[in-house]
């Protein structure tokens, strides 16, 4: 029987031969490895239910490998430009690029461009898309944060599509996105340079509240579930925060943008990397957090804990953590790799841009693990009470998870 591991895909930045490597989400054991002829851009390496594709940083190449197969061939297609970030769009049918400061959009199903998006002035960061409001969030180095309809991009269009809304309020860089859901409010957190993390509601493009650091925010992650964000810093430190006092009196912050300063008092803290926490990533069940910074190491967290479960020392700077669902017991060694699209046009005039095929093998060594200090500051209690209902409550959201995690792994 297929056994689908719970499996980390990592990307490193002067690896050579650039490689993104996969093992086990639990206990570190490496599983497979996929080698390509460029370093991943950062936010850019998805997994599809069948594929993966990662973004070359210094070349207008979008790589592809088909799963749960051992054959390790991949294809090369050639988009617009140097791809800084990518997501699916609509059920992974449509590809959006970031290529400098505008978005191209592409049909997985044949690699038909359908549309530029342009209103960013400088270099974007990072590309969110929220299925429930079936719009895409875009933010970058001009500070801004756009959101698109997508029912507005016919490409059939002739006149140029502008931003739904755009929300303004960060004064640096905004380095990092993520979406959460606080009963029926739709929002989204932003990272930036200015030491800030922002929360906004998608709908009217307000700030709600701004949460200010004593260093800069390079990631962000948020819990589904029990309303926590995980933001990691340039300077190593990942801060855990709570956003539970703001259910209570959320109606009030739609309005007022409060602020309020992050310190020892009000999060929790995870100490390990030296260097600048560039990725984090969740687990479903909400117990793991993986984060992989500039020191070279990704570290597996025990939230419940706050200890180090397993660490991974790489050869160079983590650029990249993906979870994904992988079959490793496959035994399909075909000799081609079958993707959906053929080849990618990179302009409105439709012109095809040739692929390529290559060929790379290679194996991976687990690196042995040191002693890590660790420091984990308890949350104050809410209101100076303790929290009985969410303590309760914690458990089943975590079951929930794994119910839903199991349903999905037993259907596939």
């Amino acid at each position: 029987m297929s056994q689908h591991q719970p499996t980390v895909l990592i990307t490193t930045q002067n690896a050579h031969p650039w490689t993104i490597s996969g093992f086990n989400g639990l206990n570190g054991n490496v599983l497979l490895t996929f080698k390509c002829d460029a370093p991943v851009a950062s936010h850019s390496l998805l997994c599809s239910r069948d594929h993966i594709y990662a973004a070359a940083i210094d070349r207008p190449s979008i790589y592809v490998w088909k799963l749960n197969s051992r054959n390790r061939d991949y294809k090369k297609i050639t988009v617009a430009g140097p791809v800084s970030s990518m997501t699916f769009i609509r059920d992974s049918t449509v590809l959006a690029c970031a290529v400098g400061n505008k978005i191209f959009l592409y049909k997985l199903d044949n690699g038909e461009h359908l549309i530029t998006l342009s209103a960013h002035i400088r270099t974007i960061n990072n590309l969110l898309f929220d299925e429930d409001q079936d719009c895409l969030i875009s933010v970058g180095e001009d500070n801004l944060i756009h959101r698109w309809n997508i029912e507005e991009m016919n490409p059939g269009r002739s006149i140029d599509i502008s931003p739904s809304k755009s929300f303004q309020g960060h004064t640096g860089p905004i380095h990092d996105v993520c979406q959460i859901s606080i009963g029926k409010f739709n929002l989204i957190l932003t990272a930036s340079s200015d030491l800030s993390v922002r929360l906004w509601d998608i709908v009217t493009g307000k700030c709600l509240c701004t949460f200010l650091f004593p260093n800069e925010i390079h990631s962000i992650c948020a819990s589904s579930f029990s309303t926590t964000v995980y933001c990691g810093t340039d300077v190593g430190t990942i801060f855990i925060v709570s956003l539970r006092t703001l259910t209570t009196q959320f109606g009030e912050f739609q309005h007022q943008n409060p602020t309020i300063t992050i310190d020892n008092n009000n999060s929790k803290q995870l100490i390990h990397h030296q260097g600048s926490v560039i990725s984090l990533r969740l687990s479903a069940d909400e117990q793991l957090l993986y984060s992989g910074g500039l020191d070279k190491d990704c570290a597996m967290w025990d939230l419940s804990s706050g200890q180090i479960r397993f660490k991974k020392s790489c050869s160079s700077p983590i650029t990249n953590i993906l979870l994904a669902k992988i079959d490793t017991d496959d035994v399909n060694d075909g000799s081609s790799i079958s993707i959906p699209f053929s080849n990618f046009s990179n302009d409105t005039s439709g012109d095809v841009i040739a692929t390529t095929l290559a060929n790379r093998s290679g194996c991976a060594q687990r690196p042995t693990c040191s002693q890590d200090f660790i420091k984990f500051i308890p949350m104050p209690p809410v209101n100076g009470e303790a929290d009985e209902s969410a303590a309760m409550a914690a458990p089943t959201f975590a079951q929930m998870a794994r119910l839903l995690l199991e349903q999905q792994m037993s259907s596939s």
